[in-house]
């Protein structure tokens, strides 16, 4: 029995590439666990086909992706993989097709493959803590007990985990949970060991501890089980193996001082084929090293075992630090584009000019042509010059372009007058850039946000101080401690990180080992559901624009889809209580209720497309009055009239948000609502401060500021953390890729990515809001034309400030991770933190042209309609 360390990324299909090749995976290799393709890799299986043995096979079907045309396809039963839902019917496969071919007088296979896969199900679905786990577990116990009765004396059995799993059941990251699992190596007769332990090298043994356990355990790495396994099947090891022999199976007379022999000549042949490729060059400053210990193993004679396993062991240690190499032309080309970007969105940004819209145009038409002409030539160019550089022409036109582009912006702006920006908004932004090269701030960043969010309200908040009129600043500081209320109340929903330890606590589930909601959120989310559309009409009611079809999309479309969402989540949570009665053979209730929720999560779905349909073609949130004064003249009054763009575009808004509500789990639901409540008392805390600042009765249209747009950035940042997401693999919430079917669907990796960035895309489009909040479409002093054009170029300056706010985070992660890329944390920390960075930025991008163009431009043009010709 051993301890087994598994490579990260501990996904299914890079363990069993590595318990097969005795390879390593790569951090990107996760990707591919949602869609592996065929291995062509030397590999235990390919050994077994090359020397016409048979392969059987049944269970998880990513087998058959990898190996599909080495495993005999008469004793092939694969089963889907990805149905997380389905606890029961790949391991009832498993044991129907198994027990046949393992009571078999005449073999007809000579390698068996069982994948179960209800215990890994179980632990993503209700965790490793839940009743549902312990009777998958004993039901494995009883499994291996009819193994072991039905083996013969020539079979041997060896039984892994191809990964662990955390306190909540997850898997992926690399924190001991899920980078240990157990490894039983079983003969029924044959004894595996006939030399006791004791009498091998001490430093062959090596023992380690699992996390909680009172005491250590043999170890090994998994990959070891590929030499072992090859040579106890008279097989070659696979070339690229960089696995040791597994001392105590060969510990019979000579033979382990044999298995080390051919061990060690296969990796110093793998290494040495690697030294001649063109990748050869990663090994020039450990070469001298490996050699030297090879040579210490030719030359040993009482040692030699113990030089054998050192020079293994720091073979696989040097690969795995050769193969975190960096290309350093790229990444500085990367970031000298990143760099270039910040300058140049700031600089539009403060250029924009509501009565020169021309001048953008030109400027991005200029942009674009100096991109596509730079683009051509420079790959063109290279292409014709293949060799004198070390990077494709492919990312050199890239980089080209980007600069280029970049390069004609900045020299489009030399001789427009730039607008100062308040100072304090900038120091926040530059603080939190610096933080990020702090490992401990990237551990507590989301403990540092709800700090961060008040601070960024400081300069507002001055202005609401010294106003003249109470009546306003006792408004706007209402509003203000209502926002930073609701933002508190967001920063109590937690999950926790491995390095945070005993000083953080999980809030966002009921425990850390049990993935379910806390009873106070369960209690708490359906009146959240029913009352949010009432808050939401009632901040529209402020101006009174909640006339026209609002009460319709408003208080009965936005409440249902509201509800809809939450009854999905109370399904599945009421689901996962009833699994212990589905093992007893009652399907219909589990079944039932799978099929309720999904129809459920389709008619939400389809009620988004049907309501973004209807929204578009509606009219404004208006009411017309009309009046006869005694002298019988007729006079029309507009209700709603002073918040006629911003009502409506927050009707659009409700319609997004109920697509993200429902990839939500509850406890993220009611953070979303607190967001939502957050978003709209910063909204008329704003509108307050403008009017403190122009307290003229028809004050100018002023475009937003950072200092606007930083706290809902940062409030943006921090809906991501409180839905219960880190910077780590492992916070990845998987439930979402089966809203809509039990299995893995085309729809699978949009959910998982609205769960994930959903709260950051969301808030990202509600930035326009700064411009058409409490913006009248037209006054004495400004005619609807002039207004039209003041709220797009506030709507785009609002994102290009987001967007420079993100791309300022991103290059500073990127910095970060650069020169990071030896820190001993760099994949546990940096690395995903710059993931992050750059996902969050490209998903505020795309959401912001979606807004401008699908959002904005419809509001614009709804109002334009409507009042044309008013004032004429």
């Amino acid at each position: 029995m051993f301890n087994a360390y598994s490579d990260p990324p501990t996904a299914t299909m890079q363990r069993i590439k590595g318990v097969t090749t005795g390879s390593l995976p790569t951090f990107i290799d996760i990707s591919a666990n949602f869609g592996a393709t065929s291995i062509e890799e030397d590999s235990i299986l390919s050994r077994l086909n090359a020397t016409g043995k048979r392969v059987a096979f049944m269970g998880d079907d990513t087998w058959m992706n990898l190996y599909g045309d080495l495993i005999d396809p008469s004793a092939s039963f694969p089963y889907d993989s990805f149905n997380v839902e389905d606890l029961h019917s790949v391991d009832n496969g498993v044991i129907t097709h198994m027990f046949p071919l393992l009571r078999q007088t005449e073999k007809t296979w000579d390698f068996l493959v069982g994948h179960f896969l209800g215990v890994d199900h179980a632990g993503h679905r209700v965790g490793p803590g839940h009743a549902t786990m312990r009777s998958k577990l004993l039901q494995m116990d009883q499994v291996l007990r009819d193994v072991v009765e039905a083996l013969d004396e020539d079979t041997l059995l060896v039984v892994i985990g191809d990964h662990g799993m955390d306190t909540k059941g997850d898997h992926g990251g690399d924190d001991p949970w899920e980078t240990s699992s157990a490894t039983w190596i079983y003969s029924k007769i044959i004894p595996l060991q006939t030399i006791p332990s004791e009498r091998l090298p001490a430093s062959l043994l090596l023992n380690t501890t699992f996390p909680s356990a009172p005491t250590s355990h043999r170890s090994i790495q998994q990959i070891d089980l590929v030499p072992t396994i090859s040579l106890l099947l008279g097989l070659p090891i696979p070339f690229n193996n960089l696995g040791v022999v597994i001392p105590e199976l060969f510990a019979r007379g000579d033979e382990l001082d044999q298995a080390l022999r051919l061990n060690t000549r296969q990796i110093a042949d793998y290494l040495q084929t690697y030294r001649t490729s063109p990748s050869g060059a990663d090994l020039d400053d450990t070469w001298p090293l490996l050699e030297l210990k090879r040579s210490s193993v030719l030359r040993a004679k009482e040692g030699f075992m113990e030089e054998a396993h050192i020079y293994a062991r720091s073979a696989l240690q040097v690969c795995r630090e050769m193969w975190a190499q960096f290309s350093m032309t790229t990444i500085i080309l990367g970031l000298l584009v990143m760099l270039a970007t910040v300058p140049v969105t700031a600089t539009i940004s403060q250029c924009l000019d509501p009565q020169d819209d021309q001048w953008l145009l030109d400027s991005i038409v200029a942009s674009c042509a100096a991109f596509v002409v730079t683009g051509l030539l420079v790959y063109v160019t290279v292409s014709i010059g293949k060799g004198l550089v070390t990077i494709s022409p492919f990312q050199l036109a890239l980089f080209g372009a980007s600069s280029m582009g970049s390069v004609v912006l900045t020299f489009r702006t030399r001789f427009r007058r730039l607008k100062r920006t308040p100072t304090p908004p900038i120091l926040i932004l530059l603080l939190q850039s610096i933080l990020l090269f702090s490992n401990s701030f990237v551990f507590w960043e989301e403990r540092v946000l709800p700090f961060l969010l008040p601070t960024s309200l400081t300069s507002l908040t001055f202005s609401l101080i010294s106003a003249t009129s109470k009546k306003l600043q006792r408004r706007g500081l209402f509003y203000g401690a209502v926002f930073l209320l609701c933002v508190r109340l967001m920063s109590l929903s937690t999950v926790c990180r491995e390095e945070q330890g005993s000083y953080c606590h999980v809030t966002f589930y009921s425990s850390s080992i049990v993935p379910s909601p806390p009873l106070p959120i369960l209690v708490a989310i359906i009146p959240v559901a029913l009352t949010l559309p009432t808050l939401v009409r009632r901040f529209m009611r402020i101006a009174a624009a909640d006339h026209g079809l609002a009460p319709l999309t408003i208080e009965i479309y936005f409440r249902a889809v509201l509800l809809g969402g939450t009854a999905f989540w109370f399904l599945d949570w009421a689901e996962n209580h009833q699994t212990t009665v589905l093992l007893e053979g009652t399907h219909f209730g589990g079944s039932a209720i799978r099929t309720i929720r999904t129809v459920i999560a389709r008619v939400v779905a389809w009620s988004m497309g049907v309501g973004l349909a209807l929204w578009s073609a509606s009219p404004l949130n208006l009411a017309i009055r009309k009046q006869t004064d005694p002298t019988g003249r007729l006079s029309v009054q507009v209700i709603g009239f002073s918040n006629s763009f911003g009502s409506f575009y927050l009707s659009f808004l409700c319609i997004i948000f109920s697509i993200i509500w429902l990839s939500s789990q509850l406890p993220g639901q009611l953070v979303l609502a607190l967001g939502l409540a957050a978003l709209l008392s910063y909204l008329e805390f704003i509108d307050t401060v403008r009017d403190v600042r122009n307290p003229a009765q028809q004050r100018p249209y002023q475009l937003p500021t950072l200092e606007e747009v930083l706290p809902l950035a940062l409030l943006g940042l921090e809906s991501f953390y409180a839905t219960g997401h880190q910077a780590t693999l492992n916070s990845l919430q998987w439930k979402s890729a089966f809203i809509f079917s039990a299995d893995r669907g085309t729809l699978s990796p949009i959910t998982v990515t609205l769960n994930t960035l959903g709260p950051t895309i969301f808030f990202a489009m509600c930035v326009p809001l700064l411009a058409l909040w409490a913006i009248e479409p037209l006054n004495a002093t400004t005619p609807l034309r002039a207004r039209r054009r003041e709220v797009l170029a506030g709507s785009l300056k609002s994102f290009l400030l987001l967007s420079n706010y993100h791309a300022v985070v991103l290059l500073a992660a990127a910095a970060c991770a650069m020169i990071q890329r030896r820190h001993l944390m760099v994949w546990k920390v940096f690395a995903p933190r710059f993931m992050v960075a750059g996902l969050c930025s490209i998903a505020v991008d795309l959401a912001g042209i979606a807004a401008m163009f699908g959002g904005v431009s419809t509001v614009v043009y709804r109002a334009s309609s409507t009042y044309q010709g008013v004032g004429q």
